[in-house]
């Protein structure tokens, strides 16, 4: 925390009075100043800044300026010693813009009906069960919290360290907590389909008590001593937390402290990021279910690698209270699972309004599985050229004919690409969020990362264009709502082309879920994006195109690792 400091009476209303006269006049301003405050900064300086942003002054408007500027370093260096930490957001919460329910905390989870399950014969088989499945199994005491736990602690000591995608193993906490579950539910005290179920967390999230090392080597020794929102609400809901898993360094790619998070399914070859390891573990059957997160396909990109169901919910849904910052403006959390069912029964428990993060809301929430595909308006995204820029699989009908056989009547929709210079709203976020990380002697440790590099390019983007970006934002929100028009949901290919970048910024959501692979054993893959707020729909379509294809049951081959 910055210590306090105190100013006199006549300290404050000299300041009062200059940053009143500041903005208007600026030479009345400097003016103020005595000449001993003089700078190194010049005329030429200021023209070297114009040539960088493209625009031109006069001498005589520079000359106007030039103690302004001057004094305004003096003011940089004073916020810097603050020392603010990555967790304070600024007081101008992301909102997004288009059709949406009315606030509310009304909220419905509808378990379907499912035949009558027994445990499977082999570990094996019951680590690569579904939630809902074994939720089922737990609930009518075919099989125990602990029993269930225990398959998942040796499979994360198995194969973390081969895949690298487990940073802190958490044994003794997740047995902890198993035995907590079935005492509750031996004695009747059922909370719902996570009581008892084991999951992973992504290193970003705060567990009181154990390391949040982001991915960096200059963050391992970090510590909190709270939980993260997130692990607050699935400890509420009964699940049991196994292990922390590896994310890219700083939210980016799939490089760690100590190496490169694998792909099951192609151990040669990363899983993507940021949300590297949950994609790898959730892939290789490490635990039921995972939490990832994504500021620009951080879920949805590591969800297409490893050939998982992702859910990168509506901005706002899920709070981020206790994980690391990236992007106040376009961070979001969500469930990276088997099945778009699960991804709803996980969201189901860790949705909801919270004061700790101004940015998330509280919206009406329902789940059930029932879909009659004709009444909906489904979009296809068309424009082949502009998918192959993002995705090379770009045929996808037999995804359509999936659909027109379920009763679906889809319809081809284009959309406009974001306008060009728009992408640097995320990195001055970041570059803001780790400011002083960059400015200290810590970042040089940051090996394998191009974080360094662009925090510092951000540090030249003035605050006028990176507001005239944020500005041009809502264009694009607008523009969007626009041309979804009437539409209940849009599919495109693969990890959804520039529609992915589009509703990042937007805050709508969007579901990958796998679909096999191409005749070259790549991973195949359909995104679906929803109006804000409106998870289920989407994720109701997804689950009739997973019963009818099956592809969520495949499986890595895990015994060459």
């Amino acid at each position: 925390m910055p210590t306090e400091t105190r100013f006199t009476r006549k300290q404050v209303l000299k300041g009062i009075l200059i940053a009143a006269v500041a903005p208007a006049v600026p030479g009345v301003a400097s003016a103020q100043q005595p000449e001993q405050q003089t700078s190194d900064i010049t005329l030429d300086d200021l023209k070297t800044l114009e040539k960088m942003v493209g625009i031109e002054f006069t001498d005589e408007e520079r000359g106007e300026v030039l103690r302004s500027v001057q004094r305004y370093r003096d003011g940089y260096e004073a916020i810097r010693e603050m020392q603010i930490d990555n967790s304070v957001p600024p007081p101008t919460p992301f909102v997004p813009v288009g059709k949406q329910p009315s606030p509310s905390r009304a909220m419905s989870c509808q378990h379907r009906a499912m035949p009558d399950l027994e445990r499977p014969a082999t570990d094996e088989d019951l680590a690569f069960m579904t939630v809902a499945e074994l939720s089922q199994l737990i609930k009518q005491r075919k099989m125990s919290p602990v029993e269930l736990t225990e398959v998942y602690i040796k499979r994360l000591d198995a194969y973390g360290v081969k895949l690298l995608n487990v940073i802190t193993p958490l044994p003794e906490h997740a047995r902890k907590q198993a035995k907590q579950a079935e005492k509750e539910i031996m004695a009747g005290d059922y909370r719902g389909p996570l009581h008892g179920i084991p999951y992973g967390i992504k290193d970003l999230f705060s567990v009181a008590g154990y390391s949040t090392t982001w991915g960096s080597e200059p963050h391992v020794s970090q510590v909190f001593d709270y939980d993260a929102a997130v692990v607050e609400k699935l400890s509420e809901a009964g699940a049991i937390c196994c292990a922390k898993l590896s994310m890219g360094a700083l939210a980016m790619n799939d490089h760690w402290h100590k190496g490169r998070t694998k792909n099951p399914w192609n151990p040669s070859q990363g899983s993507s990021g940021s949300s590297a390891g949950p994609g790898s573990a959730m892939a290789a059957g490490l635990v039921a279910f995972t939490i990832g997160t994504e500021t620009q396909g951080s879920i949805i990109s590591p969800s297409h690698r490893c050939r998982v169901t992702g859910l990168r919910p509506t901005f706002g849904r899920v709070s981020r209270y206790g994980a690391m910052v990236l992007s106040w403006s376009m961070d979001k959390a969500g469930p990276m699972c088997r099945t778009a069912e699960d991804c709803m029964l996980v969201l189901s428990a860790i949705q909801g309004g919270d004061p700790r993060d101004t940015g998330s809301v509280d919206r009406p929430f329902h789940w059930h599985c029932d879909v009659d595909l004709s009444q909906l308006k489904i979009g296809l995204l068309s424009d082949g050229d502009a998918l192959g820029e993002l995705d090379g699989d770009v045929e996808y009908e037999d995804y359509i004919e999936l659909l027109k056989s379920m009763g679906a009547k889809p319809e081809y929709v284009e959309f406009t690409n974001l306008p060009e210079g728009i992408m640097i709203d995320l990195s001055v976020e970041c570059a803001a969020a780790f400011d002083d990380f960059t400015l200290g002697d810590d970042i040089d440790d940051l090996k394998n990362s191009r974080w360094p590099q662009i925090f510092r390019a951000h540090r030249y983007v003035t605050a006028v264009e990176y507001m005239q970006v944020m500005r041009a934002r809502t264009v694009v929100m607008r523009k969007f709502e626009e041309e979804l028009g009437d539409l209940d949901v849009l599919i495109a290919p693969g990890r959804g082309s520039y529609p992915l970048l589009i509703t990042n910024r937007t805050g709508h959501p969007q579901l990958l879920v796998p679909y096999g692979e191409d005749d070259r054993g790549r991973a195949r893959s359909v995104s679906l994006f929803g109006r804000l707020y409106d998870e289920a729909t989407m994720c109701k379509v997804a689950w009739r195109m997973q019963q009818e294809t099956g592809f969520y049951k495949l499986r890595p081959d895990l015994s060459g690792l």
